[in-house]
């Protein structure tokens, strides 16, 4: 389980530009794959868990939002 507070001080802390690609990861299915770009970055330096995936050819699957990031998420937005 996820501290809530760690969760609001990330969100807090993302641009709108950010927010926005969180929110588009959101509200995909799970796996949601996503490069390690910033918002990837992001998560990883807040301490909020990922799960690794297997590189496949696509950057869009590198590192996945877990569902309780995704449920944070789709809340906050």
């Amino acid at each position: 389980m996820i501290d809530e507070q760690t969760l609001q001080t990330w969100w807090d802390g993302l641009s709108p530009e950010l927010r926005s690609r969180a929110a588009e990861i959101a509200a995909r299915p799970a796996p949601r794959g996503m490069a390690v770009d910033d918002l990837a970055a992001s998560m990883i330096r807040a301490g909020l868990p990922t799960a690794r995936q297997v590189w496949t050819g696509q950057p869009e699957h590198l590192v996945e939002m877990l569902d309780e990031v995704a449920d944070f998420v789709r809340a906050a937005g």
